[in-house]
């Protein structure tokens, strides 16, 4: 971050400055007062299971610069040094406002990404190719709501030259929330996909609600849309920016084909766009991954960046853990740990890697936790998810949770031998049969919503 005064900023987040100075320096923003470090100003955030300003005393006490704090609340400190105190109506809007103000202050272009799955996968793609050419600052992690993109664009500084954020949702309103601070150029939807239903009620809705991302784009802007999902498609309508298609069917303006499958090397495939084709390696398999490198390809293209140079981001990307990450254990075992979360997308997607991983040695063995938030939806989505464990012939399938219950129960319904499937009440449970279970040569597959905490049976995997 580049240093600020208050004075600069307070006016932009409607505040009040109660006690210290209006030139105090802000070396960077913080909403966690256990790694608060000298010079940061503090955001006392009240969420639903905790309450910053609980942990004022102890961000000053660690050395930040001040703190923000709810007018309301603003009575219970007593600060009789020159330490910051500045209140506002709501400290979460003051973050945001402060963000937004934080990322006028530099000329740089920032793409964003949202979509069901993909969207973490697509990101980092994205941020590969564009460091080729330039410093990219992206999302790190899970910092892709109302919290954590205001402290990514606190990252920024005059060294970088583009942003790649990932923006997430939980309901109607929240990615135009999201643009309005990041004030994007270049907007991404991988798909739309059944999660959030709990909350949103329908795919449509859903639709709806990412397709905020491309109203929010200006005229000169560009929307890099999935042109073979149905939903993503018809979004092309709602904004004034141009719009560019990719995919694998002929109408896409990037369209991809001769998919090869390397196992766990990765994909070959070609992609034709209007001016000439080319081909590409990447090291990712699942042959989902096409999608998301296609978008990477078309941020690359919008940057002006040669195909030289876009096949080289994709060579070696960087990517955030847990999301299709290819372990090699003892015994030749091979662990995909998919276990960041789950929609019935990526489910089916998590099950086809599994294959592609595999070898002809070993048996493929799925771990398969609880799919959340799907509303009503949730039991006929989690007994598809049997039919597809029958169909891409699993020879092993661990369950945990009530409804990834139903994966078992329908799997067996179609034929699975039942010895062969093991619904557990727990992790714990899960790890003891596992451990019984594989043998040199096997691939094992995690995945799970987050709140499933496969992790945990990875870690005991590799105590093991």
């Amino acid at each position: 971050m580049e240093v600020i005064t208050v004075k600069e900023f307070i006016s932009e987040i409607n505040g009040k400055l109660i006690n210290g100075n209006l030139e105090a320096k802000i070396q960077q923003v913080s909403i966690d007062s256990r790694t608060i470090n000298s010079g940061e100003l503090f955001f006392a955030i009240e969420g639903e299971r905790f309450d910053g300003h609980n942990f004022v005393m102890d961000a000053l006490e660690s050395g930040a610069v001040g703190a923000v704090v709810n007018i309301e609340k603003a009575r219970k400190y007593n600060i009789d040094s020159d330490r910051v105190i500045i209140c506002v109506k709501d400290t979460t809007q003051a973050l945001q406002d402060l963000a937004k103000y934080y990322r006028s202050l530099f000329d740089i272009p920032v793409v964003g990404i949202t979509g069901s799955t993909g969207k973490t996968t697509t990101k980092d793609l994205i941020a590969s190719v564009l460091e080729t050419k330039f410093k990219t600052l992206k999302t790190e992690g899970n910092y892709n709501n109302e919290f954590g993109l205001p402290l990514t664009l606190f990252r920024l500084d005059s060294t970088y030259e583009a942003v790649v954020v990932e923006l997430a949702m939980r309901g109607l309103g929240d990615i135009e929330t999201l643009c309005q601070i990041a004030q994007l150029q270049i907007g991404v939807v991988t798909n739309v996909g059944l999660t959030h239903l709990e909350c949103l009620g329908s795919q449509e809705n859903i639709a709806k609600a990412k397709s905020e991302l491309v109203e929010s784009l200006p005229s000169g802007g560009t929307a890099i849309l999935n042109g073979d999902d149905n939903y993503v498609r018809q979004m092309a309508a709602k904004t004034e920016s141009k719009v560019l298609y990719y995919g694998r069917k002929s109408k896409n303006d990037l369209q991809v084909n001769r998919v090869k499958k390397l196992g766990e090397k990765g994909l070959k495939f070609k992609v034709k766009r209007e001016i000439g084709n080319f081909k590409v390696n990447l090291p990712l398999p699942g042959e989902y991954n096409v999608y998301n490198a296609l978008a990477a390809i078309g941020v690359g293209l919008e940057f002006g960046l040669n195909i030289d140079k876009i096949k080289q981001g994709l060579v070696e990307p960087s990517l955030t853990g847990m999301r299709g990450e290819i372990k090699e254990l003892e015994d030749n075992i091979t662990l995909i740990n998919d276990a960041y979360n789950a929609n019935p997308t990526s489910m089916e997607a998590g099950l086809d890697l599994l294959v592609d991983v595999g070898t002809n040695n070993g048996c493929l063995i799925a771990v398969l936790g609880d799919m959340l938030e799907l509303g009503s939806a949730a039991e006929d989505v989690h007994r598809k998810v049997g039919e597809t464990i029958v169909k891409n012939k699993v020879d092993y399938l661990l369950t945990v949770g009530d409804l990834a219950a139903l994966i078992g129960q329908e799997a067996m319904k179609l034929g699975m031998d039942s010895s062969k499937v093991f619904i557990c009440n727990n992790n714990q449970e899960i790890n003891r049969q596992l451990l019984q279970l594989i043998k040199p040569d096997d691939t094992i597959l995690l995945k799970g919503s987050r709140g499933m905490k496969l992790e945990e049976v990875e870690e005991a995997l590799l105590e093991n």
